[in-house]
């Protein structure tokens, strides 16, 4: 008798096993997907980082183009103007007068004694 419980013993050992087994393979069975899923949207969000710091640069980069283009014009513009004058015969103003880039204490006396009023221009 004792050899034929033996065989029952492992018997269920090996069951057991088995269900371990399955168990394990069922876990890892639902963890693949959900695990890919995870990392697809870590991907995912990393895109999105990157397609944003390229389209910040894109608008920079058309922004100093633009700059780029504008300074041309007015380059193009001025030659012309220079050209043209030159065809004329005139001569270019002197600009002699300075502008003082602040007001001093006694011009802000002066302003705060005598108004300008906007019809006098």
């Amino acid at each position: 008798m004792a050899t034929g419980t033996l065989p029952n013993a492992s018997s269920t050992r090996m069951v057991e096993s088995e269900g371990i087994l399955r168990m394990l393979l069922l876990v890892l069975a639902l963890a693949m997907p959900l695990g890919t899923l995870a990392y697809l949207k870590i991907q995912s969000t990393r895109m999105s980082y990157a397609m944003g710091e390229i389209k910040e640069r894109i608008r920079k980069e058309e922004e100093f183009q633009r700059k780029l283009m504008l300074e041309r014009s007015r380059y193009q513009r001025e030659e012309e103007v220079q050209v043209y004058a030159q065809k004329a015969g005139l001569q270019p103003r002197k600009q002699g007068h300075l502008i003082r880039r602040s007001f001093t204490a006694e011009d802000q006396r002066i302003a705060k004694l005598r108004p300008v009023s906007s019809e006098a221009l």
